[in-house]
């Protein structure tokens, strides 16, 4: 499963839902891994769209915004 998202759209998403998370710039394919779920293959993966101009932070924002109590230990640095 494949799913694509923008940064602005991120309150109604459920980390739980996915295996690994990509940020990808403004109108990309290409991404960068941000979230590795442990022991499990990466069947469910979620693509978030950085805005043209994305702000300083903007991983450090996703994380607060899918994980504000920091459960999950699958964040890369």
């Amino acid at each position: 499963m494949f799913v694509k998202a923008r940064l602005a759209n991120l309150q109604a998403v459920d980390v739980n839902a996915f295996d690994v998370i990509y940020i990808c710039p403004h109108r990309s394919e290409l991404g960068t891994l941000v979230f590795r779920r442990h022991r499990t293959p990466p069947r469910r993966a979620l693509f978030i769209e950085l805005p043209f101009a994305a702000p300083c932070g903007s991983i450090d924002h996703i994380r607060d915004v899918l994980d504000p109590q920091r459960f999950q230990d699958g964040w890369l640095p």
